[in-house]
């Protein structure tokens, strides 16, 4: 249990680490890769609801420090993200990578439209398509690629972390 919490702090760091200093100065189409909604779908695909959520949780605190111009939201945002994506859990199978991909760009669009929503709706800024044109699909694509090979690390590292045996804990 500690072993595997350990190993899921470890990869938000990190991740939360390039996502702020390397990523953010490879930007594509003015965007760049949200790792940690990589982190965060990843964890609730393999392990379920309530670790999505906790992983949710930690990821959107540490967003929410740098990206954030209001303590709360981002960890709202990847909380949800976290929970509904692991109701994924009951199709995890051990070496499908297809499935994440789609749930990783699925939840890059819902969070981008939540985002959306609180921070800018709300206060009556209404150009919705060219935030999508913008922001939300050329994010969502670089995600995507970028989660083809940090998908596969989260797995392994989870995999690493958890006894072999034990498959109601991963």
């Amino acid at each position: 249990m500690i072993k595997k919490w350990l190993s899921t702090i470890l990869m938000i760091l990190i991740c939360y680490l390039l996502q702020t200093t390397l990523f953010f100065h490879l930007k594509l189409a003015g965007v760049f890769p949200n790792l940690l909604i990589i982190v965060t779908v990843s964890t609730g695909y393999i392990r379920g609801q309530r670790d999505g959520l906790f992983t949710g949780l930690l990821c959107g605190l540490l967003s929410d420090m740098i990206f954030g111009s209001v303590i709360g939201l981002h960890a709202l945002i990847y909380m949800l993200v976290g929970y509904l994506f692991g109701y994924a859990n009951v199709l995890y199978w051990r070496n499908d990578f297809s499935v994440p991909l789609i749930l990783t760009g699925v939840a890059d669009i819902v969070y981008n439209f939540m985002f959306y929503v609180f921070e800018f709706l709300l206060r009556g800024k209404m150009n919705f398509l060219i935030y999508l044109k913008t922001i939300i699909v050329p994010e969502a694509v670089y995600t995507m690629l970028v989660a083809v090979l940090l998908y596969k690390v989260i797995w392994y590292s989870n995999k690493l972390a958890l006894p072999s045996d034990s498959e109601e804990e991963i």
